[in-house]
């Protein structure tokens, strides 16, 4: 690939600005690799997405539009709210982990890349199927943690609800060193998803403020990203509920087109969705190499290997 800048180097101690800038010099040095496998892979499961959602969200609002709202009828659109509810978040997370596994993939070759030599999609075919299976696997991972610590702090907050003063904040410091887990596993140095839990947050916990700065920025450009995407479809959406409102249901030519317009756009929606996350997977991998060279010196331990065996 042919860098318009020099290399980024990823060993290298950062401030939390300089993390945002390197984010942005990756990405535009590396996006067309990261898209073209975004299309290829998360296209298609955004399209089947687009469907779960429409059904999920017509159903709810069908439930609250249509009278009579008695028990029955909304017993009537339960089963499809729960099964579309649970199909489009197990998709998201699957979806997720294979943004994951993109990233990750252009990332460590453009890591190990000695030259500026372009490559294509083909080329990094075998790493992103390794990377993806191991996404998978730390995706099951941090699933059963969760549940198991929902469970313990449901637990605890139904025995001692004065606890929920201090459970909400603890939880909101958990989660914010979880997010250094999916580089350390892929990109870091150990093996386990055991050993990247305990790495995300022996590096998270002292780089804490501004590894949480950079959640927040770098998530504020992604829900701007996200609500650019999601505003068509809204909009269309409603439309088309209103229209059913004022014609009583009765399916039109013009309505069959709307829904139709209603698809694609939901489909398109969580495909920006995805695009979106892209940024903060990155800017984690950033501040995951700042804070390991911080904690370890990487690059200076290396140095002295190399030098050893001249």
């Amino acid at each position: 690939m042919n860098y318009p800048r020099k290399k980024i180097n990823f060993y290298q101690k950062r401030t939390l600005g300089e993390n945002i800038t390197a984010t942005f010099d990756f990405l535009k040095d590396n996006w067309k690799p990261i898209v073209k496998l975004c299309l290829y892979v998360l296209l298609p499961l955004s399209i089947v997405q687009g469907v779960f959602m429409n059904n999920l969200s017509s159903a709810a609002v069908d439930a609250v539009m249509y009278p009579p709202t008695t028990t029955a009828s909304l017993e009537a659109y339960s089963p499809t709210i729960i099964i579309n509810y649970i199909l489009l978040a197990l998709f998201y997370m699957i979806g997720h982990s294979i943004l994951a596994a993109i990233v990750y993939t252009v990332m460590q070759k453009y890591q190990s890349s000695e030259t500026s030599e372009m490559y294509s999609v083909a080329d990094i075919k075998d790493n992103f199927i390794s990377f993806m299976k191991q996404c998978f696997i730390l995706m099951v991972y941090v699933m059963f943690i969760s549940i198991g610590y929902l469970a313990i702090v449901g637990a605890l907050s139904y025995l001692f609800p004065y606890l929920l003063i201090l459970i909400i904040p603890g939880t909101i410091a958990l989660i914010i060193p979880l997010t250094l887990i999916y580089p350390a596993y892929i990109l870091g140095e150990g093996s386990g998803t055991n050993n990247a839990l305990k790495e995300s947050y022996r590096l998270g916990f002292p780089t804490w403020g501004k590894l949480f700065l950079l959640v927040l920025v770098l998530g504020i450009i992604s829900s701007i990203i996200k609500t650019v995407a999601l505003l068509p479809w809204y909009i269309v959406f409603f439309v088309s509920k209103i229209m059913g409102q004022v014609t009583g249901g009765v399916a039109t030519s013009n309505s069959v087109w709307v829904d139709f317009v209603t698809y694609v756009l939901a489909a398109l929606q969580a495909f920006g969705t995805y695009l979106a996350g892209i940024f903060i997977f990155v800017g984690a991998a950033f501040h995951y190499f700042s804070a390991l060279e911080d904690k370890d010196s990487v690059s200076v331990n290396e140095d002295i290997d190399n030098f050893e065996q001249l």
